[in-house]
């Protein structure tokens, strides 16, 4: 199953949310994960349009998305705003419609709540199938059953993705998921 990241610190490799998702491709090593820092890279995203083009292509062939993000105060940080604001200008949307999602932070978890909303609603905006997000402190995958919680979520993300996407749902449109079964699945 194909996956892409979309990596929303400054901080690129360096970010501890990205050690989530690198402790996810060990965990369930039978997937491939494409990572972009788009919130690291956002300057040549603006200037250069072959860069953003191939990332949407990638995600455009992907099965699913995970927004990947820290929190600093209460919301994703504007290099990340300022991407999904290139996806709208530029339109590149389509790429995005009927792909599954979900979104992944790490904080102290203050407001959390507020940054997960937001991406749920650009992910309605985007007419992808929002599955629930994840908030995870920032030192939880060194806590055993820390870790195990955000297996089991990353888990039933993948399972779900991947009966859909065996069935042939995945990018066919027409079918509605009920946010409350997803979420309670994934959750």
């Amino acid at each position: 199953m194909q996956i892409t990241v979309l990596g929303g610190s400054p901080k690129g490799d360096d970010s501890v949310t990205l050690q989530y998702v690198r402790y996810m491709q060990k965990t369930f090593p039978d997937h491939d994960y494409n990572i972009f820092h788009v919130a690291r890279q956002i300057r040549k995203l603006e200037r250069d349009d072959k860069v953003l083009q191939d990332i949407v292509d990638k995600i455009a062939l992907s099965d699913a998305v995970i927004w990947c993000f820290p929190l600093y105060y209460c919301l994703v940080c504007s290099q990340y705003k300022r991407f999904i604001e290139l996806i709208f200008e530029r339109k590149k949307g389509e790429a995005f419609r009927n792909k599954y999602a979900v979104s992944l932070s790490t904080s102290v978890h203050f407001f959390d709540h507020t940054a997960h909303n937001y991406i749920h609603g650009i992910c309605d905006d985007l007419e992808m199938k929002y599955l629930g997000g994840y908030s995870a402190e920032m030192y939880d995958l060194v806590r055993s059953r820390e870790r195990a919680r955000f297996v089991q979520f990353a888990g039933n993300f993948l399972k779900f993705v991947e009966r859909q996407v065996v069935r042939g749902k995945a990018g066919s449109g027409g079918e509605a998921i009920s946010a409350r079964r997803v979420q309670r699945i994934c959750l």
